[in-house]
């Protein structure tokens, strides 16, 4: 097993087993109501990138990153190591200032061809192309495929108040994306937001979604919409609205996720 990194992209891109690469570019996401961060370049939306540090190998990975959002500041260190047939990813956020988060996320894609199925909280998923999230409260999943497994695994984590890490599997278009995540349980401002790339998950004025939110039906049709249900309708997916709640996180916060990933 070996990786590629793209220069270009600053993440792990290519991930050899036996030698076909099983997936598409990893990373690490944040976002707040206005703000969409991605490790991977040329992703994301609103936000700055003030100090950047890069430096990887043929078994290691650093990435050192200052980031300027519409409502945080922050620096992102992200630790990778392979070896043998394991990777370990290490991902720690440091708040500088008081702001608003949305989640904090470590991500891994796999090509559909090469997983027959996956199993998260002792269910069994198949790829059917629903795009939903099917997320629990766990800290291990696991990916079947024909000639080997992939366990993604929690080792430790440091979750800050009002949070809760989850993992979720998606069955998006040819591939499985698995996320590491921290959500909010309990929050501070609720928002919606245009969850499109041509809007780039641009939010409605607060006045807006609060009084929106403030009814009961409308609340339960847009939270989280695009996770759980997606619209089926032309002009509600050209659209996209969906709501979610933002936690308000006090300056010296730290997110931090440490995990292992082995294939045999």
């Amino acid at each position: 097993m070996y990786w590629s990194i793209d220069e270009n992209k600053c993440v792990i891109s290519e991930l050899y087993v036996d030698g076909n690469n099983i997936i598409n570019p990893w990373g690490i996401e944040t976002a707040d109501s206005f703000s969409f961060f991605s490790l991977e370049k040329g992703e994301g939306w609103r936000y700055k990138i003030l100090k950047e540090n890069y430096n990887f190998n043929e078994n290691k990975y650093y990435a050192e990153i200052i980031t300027k959002m519409k409502e945080s500041e922050w620096k992102l260190v992200s630790k990778d190591i392979l070896k043998d047939n394991k990777i370990i990813r290490y991902a720690e956020l440091l708040t500088f200032k008081d702001g608003y988060f949305m989640d904090f996320v470590l991500r891994f894609r796999f090509k559909k061809k090469f997983i027959s199925y996956v199993k998260i909280n002792n269910k069994k998923y198949k790829h059917n192309n629903t795009n939903i999230y099917y997320q629990f409260p766990v800290n291990s999943v696991l990916l079947i495929g024909k000639n080997f497994k992939i366990s993604i695994s929690v080792l430790e984590s440091i979750i800050p108040k009002k949070f809760q890490q989850v993992i979720y599997v998606k069955d998006a278009i040819n591939e499985w994306v698995v996320h590491i995540r921290m959500i909010p349980i309990k929050w501070d401002k609720e928002v919606i937001k245009i969850c499109t790339k041509w809007a780039g998950t641009k939010p409605l004025p607060q006045k807006i979604s609060n009084f929106l939110l403030k009814n009961r039906w409308i609340k339960k049709q847009l939270w989280y919409r695009g996770e759980k249900k997606p619209y089926k309708c032309k002009l509600l997916k050209l659209i996209n609205p969906c709501a979610f709640g933002m936690v308000k996180v006090e300056k010296n916060t730290k997110f931090m996720l440490h995990t292992s990933l082995e294939i045999r």
